[in-house]
């Protein structure tokens, strides 16, 4: 989508009306997101045996994935809000957040966006890691899926309960 808007802004010789610091941000939030969300469904993955069960644990991915659309509004209302700062520093949610924030009439200061992104590329690694354990103990010593017992003695349980109390 980005690439087609782009070529139609030079189409339409309006190119000059988009900051291009924009689309670097663009990117690198994308790719923040895009590593958060496909390690958390490689998680769910496999931690489950049937789709019925995958369903079940899809439901707060998907909550907390929903959040940004649900705060777009009042995010781009006022972007410097007390609101739209908070969930700008939040994983998984501060790539949305950030991005409706720089793309406001009044950005952010840059030690903001680079803190942003500082985040989320730790709660990258943090992801990737315990969907790695979660697949190491789940699929590759066992051959089947984890209980959630297993999961939390091996210590990713302990990882997301922190990063969820940390993220409230």
């Amino acid at each position: 989508y980005s690439g087609m808007g782009i070529a139609a802004l030079v189409s339409f010789a309006v190119l000059g009306m988009v900051d291009l610091s924009l689309l670097a941000y663009l990117f690198i939030f994308y790719l923040i997101a895009y590593f958060v969300i496909a390690s958390l469904l490689a998680a769910i993955g496999a931690a489950v045996n049937e789709m019925r069960e995958a369903q079940s644990l899809m439901g707060p991915v998907m909550i907390v994935l929903m959040i940004p659309w649900i705060l777009w509004m009042p995010i781009s209302r006022d972007p410097n809000s007390t609101l739209s700062v908070a969930f700008s520093f939040i994983p998984p949610i501060n790539t949305f957040g950030m991005l409706l924030r720089l793309s406001s009439t009044d950005p952010p200061p840059a030690w903001q966006v680079w803190l942003s992104i500082a985040l989320g590329i730790v709660f990258v690694y943090i992801a990737v890691w315990a969907a790695s354990r979660v697949f190491r103990i789940g699929l590759l010593l066992t051959g089947k899926p984890p209980d959630f017992k297993t999961l939390f003695r091996s210590g990713v349980g302990e990882c997301f309960v922190i990063n969820f109390v940390a993220a409230i």
